[in-house]
Formats: C-alpha cells, sequence, structure tokens
C-alpha cells in the first residue's frame, strides 16, 4: 500500500489545474500555493525512490501514474502562466519520467498477467 502515499500529490496538482482554468489563468497567491504544495509533496516523496523501489509488484502501483500526470500537467500550465525555462525543463523531465513510469508499468503489469500473479488465490 505504500505506492498509494502518492496520491496525495494529486489533490493540489489537479486543484492548481482547476483553479487557473476557472480563475481566467491568473497566477495569483492562492495558485502558488496549490502548485507549490504539490511539488513539495512530489519532492518530498522522491527522496524516498529507494523505499519505493524495492517494494514487489503489485496493482497498487498504478497508484503512482495518477499522481506524476497530474503534477506534470500542473508544471506545464505553471510554465505557460509564468515563460520560465524552469517551469518548462521540470515539465519536460515529469514528463519523460510519466512516459517511462507508464511504459515500466504495462511491462511489469503483463509479466505478472503471463505469470498468473494478477487475480490468483492467496494461499
Amino acid at each position: 500500500m505504500l505506492p498509494t502515499l502518492f496520491i496525495l500529490i494529486a489533490p493540489p496538482a489537479v486543484g492548481f489545474v482547476a483553479y487557473m482554468k476557472l480563475n481566467g489563468g491568473e497566477l495569483d497567491a492562492f495558485a502558488r500555493v496549490l502548485y507549490f504544495s504539490g511539488l513539495f509533496l512530489t519532492l518530498l516523496l522522491f527522496t524516498q525512490f529507494k523505499r519505493f523501489i524495492n517494494l514487489p509488484f503489485f496493482l497498487s502501483w498504478w497508484a503512482y501514474s495518477f499522481p506524476i500526470a497530474a503534477i506534470t500537467i500542473a508544471t506545464l500550465v505553471m510554465f505557460e502562466s509564468t515563460q520560465k525555462l524552469g517551469f518548462m525543463w521540470l515539465g519536460g523531465l515529469l514528463l519523460v519520467l510519466i512516459t517511462f513510469l507508464v511504459g515500466l508499468l504495462l511491462v511489469r503489469t503483463g509479466l505478472a498477467i503471463q505469470n498468473k500473479e494478477i487475480c490468483a488465490e492467496e494461499h
């Protein structure tokens, strides 16, 4: 269940994107709090990388994908709003990361299906 901690990233990231759309794209203090809260949680969880990577594969690993995609979109919206290159580079890095992550999850899920490790009775 440890991968589900990543879901903590999603609310501020998705909230930021929604707030920016509802607010006409104006970046104000509340929008910044939402974005940087999501970014802080992302960085905090990435410091625990070794702990997450050493876990055996379960379907709960898919919990990594949505929050990382949400903070990626939020970072690209932040770049669009500020035009600061740091956000562009961070957004690009996160985009590469989420692409790799989804690919890895697809492969690991396929292998688990092939090895009949998913939806199998516990002993």
